[in-house]
């Protein structure tokens, strides 16, 4: 979704100092709990023509599409799964259908390439190529303790995780609410957030999820999609400097001070000149050999809008936004930079990590550690919204 998210494993001994004083360890006020907990449908694997599925226990498996049981089992280990041209072959079994449905009895015992999962697995033939893709569906909580530990460090406090697993839960809702008539709800890398399964929960982590337990942010009683990135380095952009959405949570200009210390804020990159008239070539748009690369235009938070570049065969002005998705987030970590050519390389000086809009992850640390509450750090980057229990029907 969201953005590349890195978190660094040391802090300055000021910040620890701050933690440890008491700073950000305000109690857990009682979580509203929802009548009725939603599945999500997670992407967690796809083009694959190869996996290893393990269950530990009783499972039940069934054919898709129509949810046919025709397997129970006690138990496998590491077995095959392979695409074939009629459907999938588990083991030494060929199942023909669209896919196969695997239930196991127990939650937590189900594991596809070496990652536990809660819930259910579908493997499902792709359409259009001869692959297959894996969708996890499990519900919203046990979802979010498997997003929250590659979000954010689950040591932070825990007002700042708590932050954290609202803005989460609130952006996967969204999700799911749009993408009802499509095969899955979110994928499980940045570009909806990351997901790494049951493997990775933590103590912490469950704890914040546990204590916001169906808290949402609303804007006018409706869920939004709570966009979040690393380190916005001192000003949040809006969401229509990005996409085409303009809600009022989502409209930037947080001036946030808190994530000066992020060892994100700060950022340098040269990148050759023959990588980027690669990366221009490959999507479309070649200039010939590039002669300049130039900031022509800003968005209202400060971030490059458009780019002029300039080759020997033409000149063309593209999207700052478009341009960092070609060249990759983890080499222009924002588009809030300047950039000038060095002999044959461009070389970019910038500020921030992720798309700025919405909650700012290393801001949120600096919120929590000078001991603001959850809530106050939802309202302070999403200015008009709500916190409140989610409404399921």
């Amino acid at each position: 979704m969201i953005s590349s998210i890195k978190i660094a494993k040391r802090l300055p001994l000021a910040i620890i100092l701050a933690w440890a004083l008491g700073l950000c360890l305000p109690g857990d006020p009682a979580a509203a709990i929802p009548d009725k907990q939603p599945s999500i449908r997670v992407l967690i694997a796809e083009n694959q023509t190869f996996g290893r599925l393990t269950v530990k226990g009783r499972y039940l498996l069934k054919l898709l599409p129509g949810g046919k049981i025709v397997k129970k089992g006690e138990g496998m280990s590491g077995v095959p799964v392979v695409y074939t041209p009629k459907g999938i072959r588990l083991g030494s079994e060929e199942f023909v259908g669209s896919g196969i449905r695997i239930e196991p009895a127990e939650d937590r015992s189900l594991y596809f390439n070496q990652t536990r999962f809660r819930g259910v697995l579908n493997i499902v033939r792709a359409s259009s190529t001869p692959t297959f893709y894996g969708v996890n569906t499990l519900d919203l909580e046990g979802y979010l303790y498997g997003v929250l530990h590659h979000e954010v460090a689950h040591w932070w406090p825990l007002e700042a995780l708590k932050a954290q697993a609202v803005a989460s839960r609130t952006y996967a809702l969204y999700q799911i609410q749009v993408s009802k008539s499509q095969p899955y709800d979110v994928k499980s890398g940045t570009s909806s957030q990351v997901y790494g399964g049951s493997t990775v929960e933590r103590y912490r982590v469950k704890r914040a999820v546990d204590a916001t337990q169906g808290q949402v942010l609303v804007y006018q009683g409706k869920i939004f999609p709570a966009y979040f990135h690393a380190t916005c380095a001192g000003v949040t952009a809006a969401s229509n400097e990005l996409w085409k959405i303009d809600l009022v949570p989502l409209r930037g200009g947080a001036r946030c001070g808190y994530c000066r210390f992020s060892p994100h804020y700060f950022w340098e990159a040269a990148i050759s000149l023959a990588e980027l008239e690669e990366k221009m070539n490959k999507f479309g748009n070649p200039v010939g050999q590039i002669l300049k690369v130039e900031v022509i235009s800003q968005t209202p938070s400060g971030r490059a809008g458009s780019l002029r570049i300039t080759g020997t065969e033409k000149e063309m002005v593209i999207a700052a936004k478009d341009f960092r998705v070609w060249v990759g987030g983890d080499k222009i970590r924002s588009t809030r930079f300047t950039v000038g050519l060095d002999e044959d390389s461009a070389v970019f000086h910038g500020k921030g990590w992720g798309h700025g809009v919405g909650l700012c992850q290393w801001g949120t640390l600096g919120q929590a550690l000078l001991g603001h509450t959850y809530q106050e750090i939802l309202k302070f980057y999403y200015p008009g919204s709500e916190v409140t229990p989610y409404a399921s029907g």
